[in-house]
């Protein structure tokens, strides 16, 4: 499980504005984040020594509950997002893993 609170960020409004730069990004807040892994269905581990990589993935499920805000700030009013309820979340595909690269690579 992971659950967080209070994250400060920056909303972009689009992926494209978050890639390009080009459109000033907004401060915001992640007011709460949870969510929960279950059911494993494979796992997955590997070691490459010429790519310096390894690493150990499991696959299962998610679901999902978050809201998050931009303040009020000029001309700009506001937004506040609310998810639905975590236990109406529908996962076709989760991961969870850990890796090691460059010099925290081992064997």
């Amino acid at each position: 499980m992971l659950e967080a609170a209070n994250i400060p960020l920056f909303d972009a409004f689009t992926v494209g504005n978050s890639f390009s730069g080009a459109v000033p990004r907004v401060p915001a807040v992640i007011n709460s984040l949870l969510i929960e892994w279950s059911g494993i269905t494979k796992t997955t581990q590997f070691s490459d020594a010429t790519d310096q990589f390894a690493g150990y993935f499991l696959e299962n499920s998610a679901t999902i509950e978050v809201t998050a805000t931009t303040p009020p700030r000029g001309a700009l009013h506001g937004f506040h997002f609310v998810s639905h309820a975590g236990s109406t979340s529908i996962s076709h595909f989760a991961q969870v893993g850990h890796d090691t690269n460059g010099a925290f690579f081992s064997e």
